[in-house]
């Protein structure tokens, strides 16, 4: 019997988006990387879009090259699908008021 990564076995018991959120919040990037697929398919089955734009996001910058700073080129988006997530996790709306729709 193959057995989940604790990372994935979080993930895939958690019930709500919030518990989603935290579950992605607190997962190593080395765990993204190398469970993408899983990953995306737990949190398709669970019909959880922003955590789909988060992973999608993180994975996005860490794949990209980086400006002379060091920094990834799109830091901005990352922050911005970093936050989304931090309010759910939180277990607010994703979406600020004035942002459009969660």
């Amino acid at each position: 019997m193959n057995e989940l990564r604790p990372e994935i076995a979080l993930l895939a018991s958690a019930v709500t988006n919030g518990d989603r959120a935290r579950a992605l919040l607190a997962m190593p990037f080395s765990v993204m990387l190398t469970c993408e697929f899983t990953i995306r398919n737990r949190l398709m089955i669970a019909g959880y879009q922003d955590g789909l734009t988060y992973l999608e996001t993180e994975l996005t910058a860490m794949r990209a090259p980086r400006v002379d700073c060091g920094m990834p080129a799109n830091s901005m988006a990352v922050a911005a699908a970093r936050g989304r997530l931090y309010r759910v996790a939180l277990d607010q709306p994703a979406a600020l008021p004035g942002e459009g729709a969660e």
